[in-house]
């Protein structure tokens, strides 16, 4: 799990350099304070949908571009009232959003089989099971 948990760190400080990158023309202490909103922003909404993911199992490339690319839409809310032209920087954090939710799944989640491979039980015969994750949990 610090695999995942460390590309998601990852992915959202790219964002937030991405937001940092943009923001020195008008000034580097609302750059620095949007850079840190976007990260906090990022994990607030990565950190839960990370936890479905986990558990439903579901671990498509798609899915992670995806909620990529609405991150960066999101991230691109705070230049709407800005200088710069907002159909363009929505496009370029929708795009950027995409790319860095990709890299997230391929650092994190590609051939990770502590996620997306079932466990296996050996039994002292030598016979293995291999089970679904918490399928041997008792439901209450």
């Amino acid at each position: 799990m610090r695999r995942v948990m460390l590309a998601l760190f990852g992915a959202a400080g790219l964002l937030a350099g991405l937001i940092f990158w943009l923001g020195p023309g008008e000034g580097g202490c609302a750059a620095g304070c949007g850079a840190w909103g976007v990260f906090v922003s990022v994990l607030v909404v990565g950190l839960p949908s990370l936890y479905y993911c986990c558990r439903h199992g579901v671990w498509e490339l798609w899915r992670f571009t995806l909620l990529g690319a609405l991150a960066g839409l999101l991230c691109a809310l705070p230049f709407y009232a800005g200088p710069y032209l907002f159909g363009l920087v929505a496009l370029l954090f929708v795009l950027a959003g995409a790319a860095f939710g990709g890299l997230f799944w391929l650092a994190a989640i590609w051939r990770n089989h502590d996620l997306t491979r079932p466990k296996s039980i050996r039994l002292p015969c030598g016979t293995v099971y291999r089970v679904a994750r918490n399928a041997l949990r008792q439901r209450s």
